[in-house]
């Protein structure tokens, strides 16, 4: 397994290693070229960026979906929403088991090649081809495990979608890898678009029903492969079985641990849905989904971004603490400014965003939004701890506390479920992640001493703007109800909420100047600035600042040579062209550009601008 220090065993049993701090990196030349600044900069601009576009990606989906969501609301039953989300719990499930943490061991692996790669994605292929036969042939079994009649037709189907998501996990870990988040949201809003959502509604409005959604997720599936594919062109001739399983062993040595805590995350995410399926049958669980897709779309959207961005991000840095600290404070507030308004909106709203979205025949689903929405905060800011674990390598330690996760929600909606129905499962498992949000941040400490104290400082500053939009939102909600027009109370506390937060932020810019710099980095395309003649050079808003040498092709960048350089010293080999980053050709040379003087100093291609 690939560790924190590079390919070292992982002991489960040995405690988690403090990284102790560096001493703050020395200034640069006047001009701002020296390697600290240039390359600490670029990996925070191209960090931000890569948030930017993950985060711009994911919220189209989410809009995109969110217009599904009103038609097929009016088009299918809760029994039919409840059967697809039973089968794709199974394929879900199966769809982790198969690709083993490949994705996710590309990007963390220091040095990669074609060779790598080619071994990877046939791996991934050709386990994805067994679980799909598998899943297919025994769906009469598999199926009732989840409420299915074992005569249904959902599994089969979904399994076409199993295979081309595992030949999608090599190419999407590659496009990590790079920061390629732009290519990234185009064609996942391209298979967002046309085909999950467009062929999910055609299909229902024809009278496909269920099957309409399983038809949907096969186009998905489609168009991800295709276009990861086509972006990053691997190597498809594989070597010998020998030599492919020589470079598969360390990559399945982390994944393998990956894998492990990932499956223990998706028992903690659908075990309440396995209880209400099972106990309470396809048709609660239809309207249990509902709830649970409305909040779970602005948890995937800020979550889900910040994770993308933040992992390869602090992969290249896993050995920095102070830096490691830094980022996951900012990031944490940067979600935090987010985070908390959307959950008083979706909280105080709950009625008017459901009535509006799904109709009154899905009134059931207001007091499980309303609950969801209060821990809204720690189910998307947990997801930074995991970035920061999978980053530092501490995948097997992390991955017991996963599998702790899912016996608090088994334990916990099992009990709520028996004594209040479908809302005690809403509160047993809403409870569970406030427990996995608390846990997750006491072992995060544990990376760098210090992080515990800086985040609960960093949460307490927020409290003024969570108080005031709370005040505002549900004044203006209560004074603006009685009209009984939906959309207007909508809209009302909506904007009343959104400016009680914003000023509140303005007032108080002050406190928020580290969050306010990444909007600046983003506004000024990323560009790095070099730091004052008389200070050292500064550590990047949204993520930790990298040598040049250290960071590697993926990190540096936009190094512009400082007129009182001496000329470059690096051999034609490093100072002539670098090879393409993945999903280029390599026939095209890059240019590099020397940063600093000396010895010493490091050459650090130019990344070109995606």
């Amino acid at each position: 397994m690939t560790g924190p220090g590079g390919d070292l065993p992982d002991d489960p049993t040995r405690p988690l290693r403090p990284v102790p701090p560096v001493p703050a990196p020395a200034p640069g030349p006047p001009g701002g070229t020296g390697p600290s600044a240039s390359s600490g900069s670029s990996l925070t601009a191209r960090t931000a960026r890569g948030f930017a576009w993950a985060f711009t990606g994911t919220v189209g989906q989410a809009v995109l979906q969110i217009g599904a969501t009103v038609a097929l609301a009016r088009l299918l039953t809760p029994e039919e929403f409840g059967a697809a989300a039973a089968a794709l719990l199974i394929v879900g499930l199966t769809q982790l088991v198969t690709q083993l943490g490949v994705a996710a061991s590309l990007v963390h692996r220091e040095d990669l090649d074609d060779r790598d790669v080619t071994a990877a994605f046939w791996f991934s292929v050709l386990v994805a081809a067994v679980f799909a036969a598998v899943l297919a042939l025994g769906s009469p079994v598999i199926s009732p495990l989840v409420g299915l009649p074992a005569d249904s037709a959902l599994l089969p189907l979904l399994s076409i979608a199993l295979l081309f998501a595992g030949a999608s996990a090599t190419p999407l870990g590659l496009l990590q890898r790079d920061l390629r988040f732009r290519s990234m949201a185009t064609v996942d809003l391209l298979a967002a678009g046309p085909a999950l959502i467009g062929v999910s509604v055609v299909l229902a409005v024809a009278g496909f029903g269920a099957s309409a959604l399983a038809f949907g997720e096969i186009a998905a599936a489609v168009a991800k492969c295709a276009g990861y594919l086509a972006l990053t062109r691997p190597r498809f001739r594989p070597e010998g079985p020998t030599a492919s399983w020589g470079r598969l062993r360390p990559l399945l040595g982390y994944g393998a641990g990956f894998s492990i805590a990932q499956l223990g995350n998706w028992f903690a995410l659908n075990a309440d849905k396995l209880v209400v399926a099972n106990a309470l049958g396809t048709g609660p669980l239809g309207v249990y989904g509902r709830a649970y897709n409305l909040l779970s779309e602005p948890a995937n959207i800020i979550g889900g971004a910040a994770d993308k961005a933040l992992f390869p991000a602090m992969a290249r840095v896993r050995d920095d603490g102070p830096r490691l600290r830094a980022a996951y404070v900012r990031s944490a507030s940067l979600v935090a400014l987010v985070t908390a308004p959307a959950a008083v909106l979706l909280c105080v709203l709950a009625p008017e965003v459901v009535r509006v979205l799904l109709g009154a025949q899905w009134d059931a689903v207001v007091p499980l939004v309303q609950l969801f929405a209060l821990v809204l905060l720690p189910r998307t800011s947990y997801k930074i701890s995991t970035s920061l674990t999978r980053a530092t390598g501490a995948v097997y330690r992390a991955a017991w506390r996963q599998w702790l996760y899912a016996g608090y929600v088994v334990v916990l909606t099992v009990t709520g479920g028996l004594l209040w129905g479908l809302v005690g499962v809403a509160a047993g498992a809403s409870l569970a992640i406030v427990v996995h949000f608390l846990v997750m941040l006491q072992f995060s400490a544990r990376v760098s001493p210090g992080l515990m104290g800086a985040v609960l400082r960093m949460y307490v500053k927020h409290v003024p703007a969570l108080v005031l939009t709370v005040a505002a939102t549900w004044g203006v909600a209560v004074l603006v109800r009685p009209l009984g027009i939906d959309l207007v109370t909508l809209a009302a506390a909506a904007l009343a909420g959104g400016v009680a937060s914003v000023g509140t932020l303005v007032v108080l810019r002050g406190r928020f100047a580290a969050e306010l710099s990444v909007v600046r980095s983003l506004r000024g395309g990323g560009a790095p600035r070099g730091p004052r003649p008389d200070g050292p050079a500064p550590v990047g808003p949204a993520a930790p600042a990298v040598s040049a040498a250290d960071a590697g092709p993926a990190a540096t960048g936009d190094t512009v040579a400082s007129p009182t350089t001496p000329p470059c010293s690096c051999p034609p080999s490093v100072a002539g062209t670098r090879p393409a980053p993945w999903g280029t050709r390599p026939t095209v040379a890059e240019p590099t550009a020397c940063a600093g003087a000396g010895p010493s100093h490091a050459c650090a291609a130019v990344a070109p601008a995606e």
